[in-house]
């Protein structure tokens, strides 16, 4: 899909850096799930743009001509919805649709102001609506088909970003230490690295998690013959059988105290030391460790010296429900790895499905969809299929309920953003050097915001001053 960037490439030269623009990205279609052909849609620069969405006349992808954005989607009207800008704000409103258009699972009555993560539903057609910075608005125009990144592409503006730092970081020895919840992908980055790094040798591997504490060291470091009751022969460990490659410690946060020493030896010193051996071995590998507990914290028992280490570049990576953009793109992965070439998803299971905190992340989705392939015979995925959404559903309703907020409420909230975890408030301070503007940029937010969310969790403020923002 080719956009007309001319003009809007002239605005974005004048733009403020402090400046933020809008990007509404069609997602998917719930009648063809492995489509992939998610894409990004021109921002609004300027007061008075705008476009309309409406049905195309015939079957093909969605793509923009002219100032209207077409859907081969049979429940979209011939003009569904129209975005527009006025005094800075990009504004949804409905076109006179027959079947309505709906945001935040609410159908619009009038013209609704846009705030960031936005979920737009038209038809059997799903949207996301994003801010972003000047730069990574310029990268969404210019690839509005997204990124390679991994086994699949990306339109998350925060993975874009990410992605741009990693090219040039993954050829180099520079340590990196990936902050994510379980399930959100952190695998996927480090092979993203390593694939990018040119190591000849291998990609290895290590659950830090889910090794007994007392075999922790022969693990990573191998042992020699006899070294202990049952070392029959030597072995070589997860270290040094990544030789000339790349070493991926996964939760390293649960890593026992006496591994962490050995380990930081290892790292400081480009050697390791099997158990019972009297002296070490050199090794020629690239670190990569992630964590889903907090490991910045003054309260945490994982080794200051140790994270130092490893934190060369720090890496956060956003949970699913922060990038619902890329779920087309993951969706159709998901699928098309287990062998199915079309399926299609009724509206109330992809509400119930895409719609949620999703707080399995990238593995849910993917636990979801396994079961429901096997499920749906010819038809389309249904509610009934999802069991494991259903199971917590039904736990939900034994909670007493509680009144929803009204649309001010959630808009107020929204533009404020949700709070993000401590661990990762303290990882931006962190990789931006006690910078308050530099991590709330990092964050996606205002510096006073960030101010806010330091002084509730208690974390000090830096010094004014060159770093201290």
């Amino acid at each position: 899909m080719a956009h007309s960037l001319a003009t809007t490439d002239n605005e974005f030269e004048s733009a403020s850096p402090s400046v933020t623009f809008g990007v509404l990205v069609f997602v998917l279609r719930y009648e063809d799930l492995c489509a992939a052909n998610s894409v990004a849609l021109p921002p609004l620069t300027h007061d008075g743009a705008g476009f309309e969405i409406g049905r195309a006349s015939e079957v093909r992808p969605p793509a923009m001509e002219g100032k209207t954005f077409l859907l081969p989607d049979r429940s979209v009207s011939r003009v569904h919805a129209r975005v527009v800008r006025r005094d800075g704000k990009d504004l949804l409103e409905d076109a006179g649709s027959k079947f309505g258009t709906f945001v935040r699972g609410e159908r619009i009555q009038g013209p609704v102001r846009l705030a960031d993560g936005d979920v737009v539903e038209m038809g059997q057609s799903l949207f996301v609506y994003r801010r972003v910075d000047e730069p990574t608005a310029v990268r969404m125009i210019t690839h509005p088909a997204g990124f390679v990144f991994g086994p699949t592409r990306t339109l998350c503006p925060e993975l874009m970003s990410l992605a741009r730092d990693l090219d040039p970081l993954s050829r180099s020895d520079q340590p990196i230490l990936v902050l994510a919840e379980t399930g959100a992908g952190k695998e996927i980055v480090a092979r993203y690295v390593h694939d990018k790094s040119g190591r000849a040798g291998p990609f290895v591997a290590v659950d830090c998690g889910a090794i007994p504490e007392h075999l922790v060291e022969g693990e990573l470091f191998g042992h020699r013959r006899g070294a202990f009751s049952g070392a029959h022969e030597e072995r070589k460990g997860r270290i040094r059988s990544a030789e000339g490659g790349t070493v991926f410690l996964d939760e390293i946060g649960n890593l026992p105290g006496s591994a962490q020493a050995s380990l930081l030896r290892a790292i400081q010193e480009n050697e390791v030391t099997p158990v019972g051996a009297d002296r070490g071995q050199t090794v020629d590998v690239r670190w990569i460790a992630a964590t889903n507990v907090d490991v910045f914290s003054e309260r945490s028992v994982f080794r200051a010296d140790l994270r130092e280490r490893l934190a060369g570049y720090v890496a956060m990576l956003p949970p699913l429900r922060k990038r619902r953009e890329d779920l087309g793109f993951l969706v159709a992965h998901l699928l098309q790895r287990r062998g199915v070439e079309r399926a299609s998803i009724t509206k109330p299971a992809a509400r119930a499905l895409f719609f949620g905190d999703l707080p399995g992340n990238v593995r849910e989705i993917e636990r979801s969809l396994g079961s429901a392939s096997l499920l749906m015979g010819d038809g389309p995925i249904d509610l009934q299929h999802l069991s494991a959404l259903r199971a917590r559903a039904a736990s939900e309703k034994k909670e007493p309920a509680s009144e929803p907020p009204g649309v001010e409420a959630v808009d107020e909230a929204r533009r404020n953003k949700a709070r993000p975890p401590r661990e990762m408030i303290e990882a931006a301070l962190f990789r931006a050097k006690g910078s308050l503007v530099e991590a709330a940029r990092l964050l996606g937010v205002h510096e006073r915001q960030l101010a806010r969310w330091m002084d509730a969790f208690g974390i000090p403020r830096p010094r004014k001053g060159p770093a201290g923002g």
